[in-house]
């Protein structure tokens, strides 16, 4: 091999050897970004979970009890539904925590039932928490 050839490709070889360095250390400073991103939020995001823990258990308990068994629910998800919730919801929970809140006092749309509605603010939260945590959580 000519020496102007092999002075070529290893010229070639050391630029290719510095993008490919070069360009791990831009993919480990961007994984460490996102992982301090995801830390940071980490105790906003657990109480996110809590909270929407606790609305979906509240609204179910509420629609599968008797009414006058369950006032002490029905306040807690009011409580819920006028507080915390309004931190974390997204439009869908929002939503379904009207419609809950509506069937309450009484106005539920045909072919639901509270329980449907429950079981509405449970896909609602969980598609929200599957954008925050994990896209499998939404399947």
């Amino acid at each position: 091999m000519p020496a102007d050839t092999s002075g070529r490709l290893e010229h070639v070889l050391k630029i290719v050897g510095t993008i490919v360095t070069v360009g791990g250390l831009l993919f480990a400073l961007a994984q460490f970004i996102v992982s301090q991103a995801t830390e940071a939020q980490k105790p906003y995001l657990e109480k996110k979970l809590a909270w929407c823990e606790d609305a979906v258990k509240t609204a179910a308990e509420i629609s599968v009890r008797d009414r006058a068994q369950a006032a002490d629910k029905e306040l807690r998800f009011w409580e819920l539904y006028w507080g915390v919730m309004g931190l974390v919801e997204n439009k869908e929970v929002t939503a379904a925590m009207i419609a809950f809140g509506k069937g309450l006092h009484g106005t539920i749309p045909e072919g639901k039932s509270l329980k449907t509605l429950s079981l509405d603010i449970a896909h609602a939260c969980r598609q929200e928490l599957a954008h925050d945590w994990s896209p499998v959580w939404g399947r």
